[in-house]
């Protein structure tokens, strides 16, 4: 920035210059760091210099219509029982395919939490509550849409709605993959890690032949 360098900012922060390059370089700031540079600089330029203010108008129009969500009572329950009736549970399960006939099977996660959803929502979205389960994503091939570790709902049918992410089992494992139908039956199988992950085509006469489990509905991770 004119008339600012690197060591200027770095002797106001009392960092090395190294790290004001690894900010630049990266664009990662730590939190105890980006409230701070953000007064700095208005406070050496002015605010002029952004091309917004600090507040105001000029801010707001950059930004766009800030978030009006009401505020919503947090319920805090003890148990199952307790939970009112517009809410529902959703099971989380362990997905496998057979070594068989490769149909998928379902395990209760004894170890994972339900995860509970309004019955609203899923009646305005045409999801059966007793068709809906949560599985947990492994993996880096579908980030960044989902990242390794994310909690997913699934509502289960062997449909394919095109270009929408599913859970599939082919052979004895399960995946988490983006599917498009296609018209000589086959189905092309994409992972969004198109950098690491290529496509796959698997055709009706494949050997492995491949499940539809269900369609993703609804992904939850920690940012």
């Amino acid at each position: 920035m004119k008339g600012v360098s690197k060591a200027d900012v770095a002797r106001a922060f009392g960092v090395k210059p190294p790290s004001v390059q690894g900010w630049l370089k990266t664009g990662r700031i730590s939190k105890t760091h980006i409230d701070s540079l953000i007064s700095y600089f208005s406070d050496v330029v002015g605010p002029d210099h952004w091309g917004i203010g600090r507040g105001g108008d000029s801010f707001q129009s950059a930004l766009g219509p800030a978030i009006t969500t009401p505020q919503r009572p947090v319920v805090v329950v003890e148990s199952d029982d307790d939970i009112q009736h517009e809410v529902f549970a959703i099971p989380r399960y362990r997905v496998k395919a057979s070594a068989g006939s490769g149909e998928p099977v379902f395990e209760i996660d004894t170890e994972g939490t339900p995860n509970y959803c309004r019955s609203g929502w899923a009646m305005k979205n045409g999801f059966k509550p007793d068709s809906l389960f949560s599985i947990v994503a492994a993996g880096d091939s579908m980030e960044p849409t989902i990242p390794d570790g994310a909690s997913l709902i699934v509502h289960r049918t062997s449909e394919i709605a095109n270009g929408k992410v599913h859970v599939i089992c082919r052979g004895t494992q399960c995946y988490v993959k983006r599917l498009f139908a296609q018209m000589d039956g086959s189905v092309l199988v994409r992972s969004d890690n198109q950098d690491v992950y290529k496509d796959l085509t698997v055709s009706p006469e494949d050997p492995d032949a491949l499940h539809v489990v269900g369609l993703v509905v609804s992904v939850s991770f920690n940012l």
